[in-house]
């Protein structure tokens, strides 16, 4: 076993000690895991459709302002 040592966002260590805790594995487990998972998907994502983008970028789970539908040309034109 070869050791890496990597530095995370706290958001992201917060995650990976929530999905320990939840399935009752170590950190370590969890992390080793998630990369494998994550190196057998396709190295390009390939979309259909704009529908198929968008809901990929939904399943990242990153959320905006509530009110950017709204008031888009704001956040858009902020540091103008």
């Amino acid at each position: 076993m070869i050791q890496k040592y990597i530095s995370l966002p706290e958001e992201l260590d917060q995650k990976i000690q929530e999905r320990a805790k939840h399935l009752k594995q170590p950190e370590e487990w969890v992390i080793t895991t998630l990369l494998e998972e994550g190196l057998k998907k396709p190295q390009q994502q390939r979309w259909k459709n704009a529908g198929d983008a968008l809901s990929s970028l939904a399943e990242l789970g990153i959320r905006g302002p509530k009110d950017l539908a709204k008031n888009h040309d704001k956040y858009l034109y902020e540091d103008e």
